[in-house]
């Protein structure tokens, strides 16, 4: 799983990298403004995979499968309806990201293209949470890093040839994620279908138990609270930046993607601890 978590951070230094070849800060610094509001807003879903891998463990361990797919489909339920709000609410997280960063007109401008287009994967992305923490929590790894990596080597792919080749820069590599992240849900999801095939389905009163929903949303607390401790360094880490101008918001960018390869590298190991 350690080498499945270093494509996401490989992923943002591609992003920067193609962006970058324009030889402009702003676009840079928009991106990077842009992808901290995304991973803000997207912090409050995390349980839709920490969440399932440790009750999808549960059931799994205790040889309930009915379980396992009543806590998956719980999962996709709730990634669907809040996927569907946060791209409905895309040009709203805009505006409130350029309030807060107060950065020049033509980073705002960046950060407001990038965010407007990337949520629109809001669903496929939180789809993709849960069936990655599905596949995690039956202690899968291997697939799980098979997902992650056709995810992250189609963005990257994507990255090259609209963000460069078509030279549509922020917006490229914006439609990129899109993409990617479409493909990579319709892959995990036939994966996962093709094998509750041939098992006894849940019943739909199962799936939609309330109380079972209320146990899900409970694990997030503990779990929201640490992320948005996390999120809030970063979060004034970029601002001030912000401040100091776009070419010192565009160097901090370039420096916060090897920083994160050292964070992402200790996650694969929470993670393989949380199938234990």
């Amino acid at each position: 799983m350690t080498l499945a978590y270093l494509t996401t951070p490989l992923l943002g230094i591609v992003d920067t990298a193609v962006v970058g070849q324009f030889g402009d800060a702003a676009l840079l610094g928009g991106l990077a403004a842009g992808a901290l509001v995304f991973d803000v807003v997207f912090t409050t879903f995390n349980f839709l995979r920490s969440g399932t891998t440790g009750l999808v463990a549960q059931a799994f361990g205790r040889g309930d499968p009915l379980e396992e797919q009543a806590v998956l489909w719980r999962a996709v339920l709730i990634a669907v309806v809040a996927g569907v709000v946060l791209a409905a609410l895309a040009p709203l997280f805009a505006v409130a990201g350029q309030w807060f960063m107060g950065a020049e007109p033509r980073v705002s401008a960046a950060m407001s293209v990038y965010i407007r287009i990337r949520l629109l994967a809001a669903p496929f992305s939180l789809i993709n949470y849960a069936i990655l923490g599905y596949v995690l929590g039956r202690g899968e790894g291997g697939l799980g890093l098979m997902l992650q990596a056709v995810l992250n080597g189609i963005n990257i792919v994507l990255c090259f040839l609209l963000g460069l080749e078509l030279g549509w820069g922020v917006a490229g590599v914006a439609w990129a994620t899109v993409t990617g992240e479409f493909l990579a849900m319709l892959l995990g999801l036939a994966i996962v279908l093709s094998r509750f095939r041939k098992l006894e389905r849940p019943s739909r009163r199962r799936i939609l138990d309330l109380p079972a929903y209320r146990r899900m949303l409970s694990l997030n607390r503990d779990i929201m609270i640490r992320s948005f401790s996390l999120l809030a360094a970063f979060a004034l880490f970029t601002r001030q930046g912000a401040q100091f101008g776009t070419v010192t918001l565009a160097a901090n960018a370039v420096l916060m993607n090897f920083f994160l390869i050292a964070g992402y590298f200790l996650d694969g190991f929470a993670t393989a601890a949380e199938q234990l």
